[in-house]
């Protein structure tokens, strides 16, 4: 911004010597009236959407549009941070243009009270992205650029990495060859990641990364359908995924692995612990929105849902509405990725009146988060033993999912892990296992 403001300057500098300025109230005039329009309405705009830069990105470029170019291109970059001061800088950067002109030319304008009453208020507004950057960092927890998503480094294969879990012994099952390619569910790339390091044997860290892949759960079943995976690791395809499968004329075989919870979460300063099934459906339908109807504070209920498709998304379809419809997010509710629904539930504009769901595994062990707590479903919390004796009531199957005539391998991987052995694994993993 810096170099574009001194040609700023300079520019007014050199059009009042060229023109032979000598008053240049009329100027200033104008440039208010811009700086009005543009800071005005940029922090309407902002203060309006409550410092959402995104609801920003779709109303302010349509109200500038006539006027400055810079400003749409700084709209497309995501820039709104520093739109505010870009609007002061050129105002000001202006004003000192015209004032080395008038001092060169001995002709600085006189300031009566009027002018230094304006002059102040000018100044006084000048200051507003101080407290519009102060807003911004008190009610925004995350970085807009930065991914909230979790690194899976720490879960691949061949890499000595202590986060996979272990057996102890030696794996029963050597695949040496023509090893079997997986894919799967992010939550779920810990389970089969360990499977892989536990039976591929001569696998190198460059061989796993391309073999053992984790696309989350939409693209992991598309690559299997397209012959790009061998298996895919997931919970139970979503009608929409298997309609996909049965157009490309692809018929599934699912092997059952293990259970986990399917779990709702909140900010830990929210002091609801525990909803029943009804009051999460009614949330979810809109018609219960503000927590103080489920025993919580008086405020608005910001219910964030993940996108179409994904395993988590499926889920919370089929094992909590059961057929009744979810009401379509609004536009900042709706995320791609656990890890940045994780986050937003944490602190989504500092407040704590966010929920959000995911599985267990995901939400306690590999993406933890210190300011959200997983509640109570009908009053039973979703530890491993309430998963195993079926008192938790969102408890649902995942799968290793090939098409319907695996290779030999494949089929050698699965069958091992619906053994002792392998559903130990699993088990250690975090999971439960159906054994």
């Amino acid at each position: 911004m810096i170099p574009a403001l001194l040609l700023n300057c300079l520019y007014w500098y050199r059009y009042n010597s060229k023109l032979s300025i000598s008053d240049f109230s009329k100027e200033i005039r104008a440039l208010v009236i811009g700086f009005i329009y543009y800071f005005g309405i940029f922090s309407i705009i902002l203060i309006v959407n409550r410092y959402n830069f995104y609801q920003i990105s779709i109303y302010y470029p349509f109200l500038i549009i006539p006027y400055n170019l810079s400003t749409i291109a700084a709209g497309g970059f995501m820039f709104y941070h520093n739109l505010g001061w870009m609007f002061i800088g050129t105002f000001w950067s202006s004003i000192i243009g015209m004032l080395i002109y008038q001092l060169k030319i001995h002709k600085l304008p006189k300031l009566n009270n009027r002018r230094i009453g304006a002059l102040i208020i000018l100044v006084l507004v000048s200051l507003l992205p101080f407290y519009q950057h102060f807003a911004t960092d008190l009610r925004f927890t995350q970085d807009y650029g930065m991914s909230s998503e979790l690194s899976l480094r720490q879960y691949r294969p061949f890499m000595k990495n202590k986060q996979l879990a272990q057996l102890g012994s030696p794996a029963k099952l050597r695949i040496t060859q023509h090893y079997p390619r997986l894919n799967g569910a992010t939550a779920l790339y810990p389970v089969y990641s360990a499977a892989a390091q536990a039976v591929y044997s001569g696998m190198n860290t460059k061989q796993a990364k391309k073999i053992i892949r984790v696309d989350t759960t939409p693209k992991a079943f598309n690559s299997l359908i397209h012959k790009k995976s061998d298996i895919s690791f997931m919970a139970q395809p979503s009608p929409v995924q298997m309609k996909a499968a049965k157009k490309s004329h692809v018929h599934l075989k699912m092997t059952k692995l293990g259970t986990e919870a399917f779990v709702f979460f909140v900010n830990k300063k929210n002091p609801v612990n525990s909803l029943t099934i009804s009051q999460i459906q009614s949330i979810y339908q809109r018609k219960t929105i503000f927590w103080s109807n489920v025993g919580g504070n008086f405020s608005p209920i910001q219910a964030f849902q993940r996108a179409e498709g994904s395993g988590s998304q499926t889920a919370m379809e089929q094992q909590v509405m059961k057929g009744k419809k979810l009401v379509k997010p609004l536009r900042y509710q709706s995320t791609d990725g656990m890890g940045f629904l994780i986050d937003e539930v944490a602190g989504y504009n500092n407040h704590s009146n966010a929920i959000g769901y995911s599985f267990r595994f995901y939400a306690t062990q590999m993406k933890q988060n210190k300011k959200i707590k997983v509640i109570k479903v009908n009053g039973v919390a979703p530890t491993a033993a309430n998963i195993r004796n079926g008192k938790y009531p969102l408890v649902g199957s995942f799968y290793a999912i090939t098409r319907d005539h695996p290779s030999q391998n494949s089929q050698r991987l699965i069958d091992w892990l619906t053994t002792n052995q392998g559903q130990k694994l699993i088990d250690r993993t975090g999971y439960v296992g159906i054994k």
